[in-house]
C-alpha cells in the first residue's frame, strides 16, 4: 500500500534532523530542481509515488550514497513548497543601499578609477592648456611694456639731442652758425611731430586676462598702430640725429679752424710759404661754408699742420753720442752702387730739447711722429762725415740743415739726395 507524501514540511515542535540529513535533503531538492521535466512527469500521478521514490533512490545509490523513503519524500515536499528554492527581496530602496553596501569596494575601485582617469586627463589637456595661455598673455604684456620703454627711449634720445643746439646758440662759429641754427630748428620739428606717437604710447596699458583670453587676436591688432607710429618715430630720430652729430663735428671742426687760423695771424710767414698755406686755408674755409663736416675734418687737419709746420724753428743735427749710429747705408737695387746713404740726424730747438716730426718713411710710405730719423744723402756725403768722425770720435760739424719760423722746408747745408727713414 502506497504511503502519502506529507502535506508539510515538518515545524520547529517536530523532531531535528541532523545536519546531514539536512543537507542530504537539499541536495535531493537540487536534484530534482534539475529533473523538472521528470517530476511533472512522475508527480502528475498518484499511484506512481513509491516508484518515483525508488527512482530517486536509484539515482542516489548511483553515486554510492543511500537515502531513505522519508528523506526523499521531504525533499519532494520542499520542492513543492520551495522550502529550498531563493527568491529575491522587493527591489526597494533599503534593498538597492544594501546591495551598494555590500559593493562598497567595488564601487570605491571603479570610483578611485574614474578620479584617477579624470585627473589626468586635467594634467594632459586643462593644466597645458592653462599654462599656454598664461604663456600667451604674459608674452602680450612683454610687447605692451616693450613698447612703452621704446617709446621712453625715443623721447631720452630727443632730449640728449637737444642739447647740442643749445651749445650752438652759445658758441658757434659764424662760419657754420646758419647752418647750425637750421640743424636746431630741424630737430626741433622732428620732436614736435613725434609728440602724437609717444603720448599715445605712453597711456597704453595692456587688457587684463579675460579680455585677452577672449580675443587675443584683437588685442594684438591694437598694437600694430602703435608698432608702426614708433616706427615712423625712429626712422625720423635717426635721420635728424645723423644730421645733428655731423653739425656737432662741423661746429668743432670751425672752432679748430679759428684757433689754426688765429696762431697763424701771428707768423712771418716767408713768401715762399705764403701761398701754399693760403691754398690749405681756403680750402678748409671753403669746406666750412658748404657744412660738409667730412671734407671739412680733412681740409682743417691739413691746415693745422702747415701752420704747426710754419710755427716751428729748429736745428737738424747729425747724432754724435755714444751706442748711437751717425749713418747708415741700405741695399738699394735702383740706387748706384747697389746702397743708399743716410745720416741720422735729430731735429734740436733753440733751447736744446728734441723736437718730434711727421716723417715720411720712403721704403714704407707710412709718414710717422718721430724725433730721430735718417735723410738720404749722396755717398760723398756719407763718406765725409765718416771720416770726420774716425779723425777724433766726434763730428766737427753736426748742423745739417735749419727750419726757420714762418718757413715751411729746412734750409739744408750739405748735399741731400731726398727722402727719409724712420727705422734701420
Amino acid at each position: 500500500m502506497n504511503t502519502p507524501l506529507p502535506t508539510t514540511v515538518p515545524d520547529v515542535a517536530q523532531p531535528r534532523t541532523s545536519m546531514d540529513e539536512l543537507m542530504l535533503a537539499m541536495d535531493i531538492v537540487d536534484t530534482l530542481r534539475h529533473e523538472q521535466s521528470l517530476i511533472e512527469r512522475e508527480l502528475a500521478s498518484e499511484q506512481r509515488d513509491d516508484a518515483f521514490i525508488e527512482r530517486v533512490q536509484q539515482i542516489y545509490a548511483s553515486q554510492g550514497i543511500e537515502v531513505s523513503d522519508a528523506l526523499v519524500r521531504q525533499g519532494v515536499e520542499a520542492l513543492k513548497h520551495d522550502r529550498f528554492a531563493y527568491t529575491p527581496p522587493e527591489r526597494t530602496l533599503q534593498v538597492r543601499l544594501a546591495e551598494v553596501w555590500v559593493d562598497r569596494w567595488r564601487w570605491l575601485k571603479r570610483s578611485l578609477i574614474a578620479a584617477g582617469v579624470a585627473l589626468a586627463g586635467t594634467l594632459i589637456v586643462v593644466v597645458p592648456n592653462r599654462f599656454l595661455a598664461q604663456r600667451d598673455y604674459a608674452a602680450y604684456v612683454d610687447s605692451v611694456q616693450s613698447l612703452q620703454q621704446r617709446a621712453q627711449r625715443l623721447s631720452s634720445q630727443f632730449g640728449n639731442l637737444s642739447v647740442f643746439p643749445r651749445g650752438w646758440a652759445v658758441d658757434a662759429p659764424r662760419s657754420v652758425a646758419p647752418h647750425l641754427a637750421g640743424l636746431g630748428a630741424e630737430l626741433e620739428r622732428a620732436q614736435s611731430d613725434s609728440v602724437p606717437q609717444l603720448a599715445s604710447t605712453g597711456a597704453l596699458s595692456p587688457a587684463d586676462g579675460d579680455q585677452f583670453a577672449a580675443d587675443p587676436e584683437a588685442q594684438y591688432a591694437q598694437l600694430a598702430p602703435v608698432r608702426d607710429g614708433l616706427d615712423v618715430v625712429q626712422q625720423r630720430l635717426s635721420a635728424v640725429e645723423q644730421r645733428v652729430k655731423a653739425g656737432e663735428r662741423l661746429m668743432l671742426a670751425a672752432h679748430r679752424f679759428e684757433a689754426a687760423a688765429a696762431r697763424l695771424g701771428t707768423i712771418a710767414v716767408a713768401e715762399g710759404a705764403a701761398m701754399k698755406i693760403a691754398e690749405t686755408r681756403d680750402r678748409a674755409s671753403a669746406a666750412l661754408a658748404a657744412a660738409d663736416d667730412t671734407a671739412a675734418a680733412g681740409a682743417v687737419a691739413q691746415f693745422e699742420q702747415f701752420v704747426t709746420l710754419l710755427d716751428l724753428s729748429y736745428t737738424l743735427r747729425i747724432v754724435n753720442r755714444s751706442n748711437v749710429q751717425s749713418g747708415v747705408w741700405r741695399y738699394h737695387e735702383d740706387a748706384p752702387g747697389g746702397k743708399n746713404y743716410y745720416l741720422v740726424v735729430e731735429p734740436m730747438d733753440a733751447n736744446g730739447n728734441a723736437v718730434t716730426l711727421p716723417v715720411t718713411n720712403e721704403e714704407t710710405q707710412r709718414t710717422e711722429t718721430v724725433s730721430l730719423f735718417a735723410v738720404r744723402v749722396p755717398q760723398s756725403e756719407y763718406e765725409r762725415v765718416k771720416a770726420d768722425k774716425i779723425d777724433n770720435g766726434l763730428i766737427d760739424d753736426a748742423v745739417v740743415g735749419e727750419k726757420r719760423r714762418g718757413e715751411i722746408d729746412v734750409e739744408y747745408r750739405v748735399a741731400v739726395a731726398g727722402g727719409a727713414i724712420t727705422e734701420w
